[in-house]
């Protein structure tokens, strides 16, 4: 089983790699702010919560990237800033409900997330949309069902991959 879900698993990132244009895009997007002097506030509904806590308390901390909430109240925003949002499934109504608002406010939002039925109510909301794909579980098991659902991991995964192509523009930018 180890074996067959590291495949899929391989497949998976493969899959967001391949998104090369939108990486760029979102990366441009999310630089943007930390070179004019703005924050990137990052939120994740669900178990996405875990990349909040990647950014406060992983080895890679910056000054330039925030948790949205504090207290559970979102942070003061400036029109500088932008926002990264992780969520399960677009028709999420804690990520809508923060879309909205986020764009009633007109702060930038670059949302990660997958379609599942072509429920859709979230990627028009965002400045950039990265859809990470991930619509089923990745191991078959005898019975019949699937398991591994590994959302987090993918997640993370994307985080990072934005993390090193944001600090490539920063780069080249100084």
């Amino acid at each position: 089983m180890l074996k067959i879900f590291t495949t899929q698993l391989n497949g998976v990132f493969q899959k967001i790699v391949n998104q090369e244009e939108v990486f760029e895009d979102a990366s441009r997007f999310l630089a943007q702010a930390i070179i004019g002097e703005g924050t990137v506030y990052i939120h994740g509904t669900k178990e996405f919560v875990g990349i909040v806590s990647e950014i406060t308390e992983g080895a890679e901390q910056s000054d330039s990237i925030k948790p949205l909430f504090s207290n559970g109240e979102i942070q003061s925003l400036s029109p500088v800033d932008r926002v990264l949002l992780f969520t399960r499934q677009t028709n999420d109504q804690e990520a809508i409900d923060i879309a909205k608002k986020l764009t009633e406010l007109n702060i930038g939002l670059v949302i990660v997330s997958t379609t599942i039925n072509h429920e859709d109510q979230l990627s028009d909301l965002a400045d950039v949309f990265i859809n990470y794909e991930l619509t089923r579980k990745l191991v078959p098991t005898d019975e019949g069902d699937r398991i591994g659902f590994p959302t987090l991991l993918v997640g993370l995964f994307i985080y990072h991959c934005l993390l090193l192509t944001i600090n490539e523009i920063i780069a080249d930018f100084d």
